[in-house]
C-alpha cells in the first residue's frame, strides 16, 4: 500500500472510532443521570471518582479532541486555498483544541482529586 492510502485511511478509521466512542458514551452519561437518585454536585463527583467513569470521561475528551480536529482540519484543508491563512486557522484551531483539551483535564483531575 502507498503512504498516500494509509495517510487518508488513518485519519478517517480515527473519525469513525472516535464518532463510536462518543456516541456510546453519551448514551452510557445518559442512563447514568437518568438512573441516578439525584443530580447534583455530590453524586456527580462521586460518579466521576469511580475509576473506570473517570478513564472512560478521559478517552472522551479525547476523542472529542480528535474528532474535532480531524474535521476541521479536513473542511480548512478543502475550503482555504491561500496557504498563509490556512496555516494560520489551522493554528489557531489547534490552540484552541489544546486549550480546551488541558481545561477539560485540569477540570477532571481538580473534581477527582479534590
Amino acid at each position: 500500500m502507498s503512504t498516500f492510502v494509509l495517510e487518508g485511511l488513518r485519519p478517517w478509521v480515527i473519525q469513525r472510532v472516535s464518532a463510536v466512542y462518543i456516541a456510546l458514551f453519551l448514551l452510557y452519561l445518559l442512563y447514568s443521570a437518568v438512573t441516578a437518585h439525584s443530580v447534583d454536585f455530590d453524586t456527580w463527583r462521586g460518579w466521576l471518582f469511580q475509576p473506570l467513569n473517570s478513564v472512560s470521561m478521559a478517552l472522551f475528551v479525547l476523542a472529542i479532541l480528535f474528532h474535532a480536529w480531524i474535521g476541521m482540519r479536513d473542511v480548512v484543508l478543502d475550503y482555504v486555498h491561500n496557504i498563509m491563512l490556512r496555516i494560520l486557522v489551522l493554528a489557531l484551531i489547534i490552540g484552541t483544541l489544546l486549550g480546551s483539551g488541558l481545561w477539560a483535564f485540569r477540570a477532571l483531575l481538580l473534581t477527582v482529586t479534590g
